[in-house]
């Protein structure tokens, strides 16, 4: 609930405080809600969460009731957020490069703590996690930036404003690369091959130092063809410090070589998959 609040707070800032101060626009329901606030003078928060209403019956039979409702609190919170407590901070009314900067930013961070949480903020994000639980392998971000288009598409239409189109195509590069960045931070980490001549010294290191397990694999030299053998860890990226420093002491002869993964599936590590439950 806390990360929810928080997500909904920066979202509501980056939305209302930047992108609305300066007629930049947004992508999804909040950037449909914004033509109608712009045109209309319609309430920001309440236009958005009565044109979500629609996209949220469509959805809930895909993602199921828990995150239904979880949603449904998100979106009533986010509201609030942008219609009641965003107005009452300053706005900021300087260049609308800066300010589509930090739109992009405080957005992306907003929504991917509310992804992190399990949740969504309701609208195109009920079509775009519903997306992503059948298609795994195209990220949150990728799809939020396809959903812009069409409404950048609608923006220019109505308003005929070209730099904000290209304004607004900024908010939503920055709000897919920062919710990537959380979202896949929260599964990412290391895979340490270390090539050894004494790998059960190295397994036990690694069990008695992380606590994790490992693997040996056997392998041969390619110029030599002598025998070897590596041992493969897998780590959360604080912990590879601790692991080379020990190897430097424990096998100083062996030799490692480090890969970055985004997402480690299996015990030990918790996996976010957005609209799945525990």
């Amino acid at each position: 609930m806390a990360g929810e609040i928080a997500g909904s707070f920066l979202g509501a800032v980056g939305t209302y405080n930047f992108a609305v101060s300066l007629k930049v626009p947004m992508t999804g329901i909040t950037g449909v809600a914004m033509i109608f606030n712009r045109l209309y003078g319609l309430p920001l928060g309440w236009m958005t969460l009565i044109l979500n209403v629609p996209l949220a019956l469509l959805c809930i039979r895909v993602l199921g009731k828990k995150f239904f409702f979880r949603s449904i609190r998100c979106m009533l919170c986010l509201s609030l957020m942008v219609d009641y407590v965003a107005p009452r901070l300053p706005v900021y009314d300087g260049d609308r490069l800066l300010a589509a900067l930090g739109a992009g930013v405080l957005s992306g961070l907003g929504y991917g703590l509310i992804y992190k949480q399990n949740s969504s903020s309701g609208g195109t994000d009920f079509l775009t996690v519903a997306f992503k639980t059948h298609f795994r392998h195209i990220s949150m971000g990728t799809l939020e930036f396809v959903t812009a288009l069409a409404v950048m598409g609608a923006y220019a239409i109505v308003f005929d404003d070209m730099d904000g189109i290209m304004y607004g195509l900024v908010i939503n590069y920055l709000m897919s690369a920062v919710i990537n960045r959380i979202l896949t931070g929260a599964n990412e980490g290391s895979v340490t091959f270390t090539v050894t001549e004494h790998p059960q010294v190295v397994c036990d290191l690694i069990s008695r130092q992380l606590d994790r397990g490992s693997t040996i694999l056997e392998a041969h030299g390619g110029y030599t063809g002598e025998k070897k053998s590596v041992v493969m860890c897998v780590t959360s990226p604080k912990e590879v410090y601790v692991l080379q420093r020990a190897l430097e002491k424990e096998d100083p002869d062996s030799f490692s070589v480090l890969m970055n993964c985004s997402e480690i599936h299996g015990e030990g590590f918790n996996v976010l998959e957005l609209g799945k439950e525990k």
